[in-house]
């Protein structure tokens, strides 16, 4: 079985490149599991996992796309070949009648295949730069500290309502952002494999991302009560800029540094969704009981 994690950014560039080439994604056939023996592909064929094969004395036409898995081909196949990721193998007396372009994987082509013409896409890696590392940390930092402040002077309620949560009600932020962050992440995923419902997939992914960014806000809020600074928005704007600049920092710590990055963001995660982005305070159950 693919892994969906690794197969679902593929998948987007496969579809991205569909549209591009003029080619309907609705007209789309993925192979994702099992032992496949390919006579007559429909249009576009997409080899996600397991094995799909052209078996000899067939003929096949159209276009075949590899992110994972294994695509051999034994016969003929009068199409084009893209290899994103996976195994491609074509044996003695098979051929690819049209372009077989490499971008990543492994190729395996026997002395009397026949190809019609080959690429491979070359990629040059380049090192790090730290100028480059700490200047994108610093607009990162500065383009949040401005919506902080921003945000304060307009409606201070809304970030203070989710900074009363990760203070207050830190375990419950804590389970329910760990909870939604999972379940979304696999709901996601999954939606992504039924192909129509990518773009769901992804507006879903955006709108976590933008959530943690959120709370991002509310940790730099509560920052700014600490700092000596009597402007509120101000105050909000550089705490938010030292609370990304920590975040990042603490993720440098090896393997501590990542588990406590990570319970901040669920946490922080929790806290906006519990609080319904800050336009509502958060108040357990028993509280509500009590009175």
């Amino acid at each position: 079985m693919a892994d969906p994690a690794e197969v679902l950014p593929l998948l987007v560039v496969v579809v991205l490149l569909m549209t591009a080439s003029g080619q309907h994604p609705d007209r789309m056939t993925v192979h994702f599991d099992g032992d496949r023996q390919v006579t007559q592909v429909e249009e576009v064929l997409v080899v996600g996992g397991g094995r799909a094969t052209i078996p000899a004395e067939a003929s096949s036409n159209g276009t075949v796309y590899v992110v994972g898995g294994e695509f051999r081909v034994r016969g003929e196949f009068d199409g084009d070949v893209t290899q994103l990721a996976g195994n491609v193998s074509v044996a003695d007396g098979g051929g690819i009648a049209g372009e077989f372009q490499t971008v990543a994987g492994n190729a395996s082509i026997a002395p009397g295949a026949a190809i019609g013409s080959r690429s491979r896409v070359q990629f040059v890696q380049r090192e790090a730069s730290p100028v480059a590392d700490w200047g994108f940390l610093a607009v990162q930092a500065l383009g949040l500290a401005i919506v902080g402040a921003l945000l304060t002077r307009r409606r201070p309620e809304l970030l203070r309502n989710v900074g009363d949560s990760i203070v207050h009600h830190s375990v419950v932020s804590t389970v329910v952002g760990a909870f939604t962050g999972a379940t979304a992440l696999a709901l996601f995923v999954f939606m992504a494999f039924t192909l129509i419902l990518i773009p769901v997939s992804l507006f879903g992914m955006a709108v976590g991302l933008l959530s943690v960014g959120y709370s991002s806000l509310a940790y730099g809020y509560l920052v700014g009560q600490r700092l000596p600074i009597d402007q509120q928005d101000l105050s909000a704007g550089v705490g938010t800029a030292a609370f990304v600049v920590g975040l990042d920092l603490l993720g440098r710590v090896p393997l501590l540094g990542a588990v406590a990055q990570f319970l901040l963001v669920v946490t922080g995660l929790g806290a906006v969704l519990i609080t319904y982005y800050g336009f509502r305070e958060f108040e357990p159950a028993l509280s509500r009981g009590a009175d």
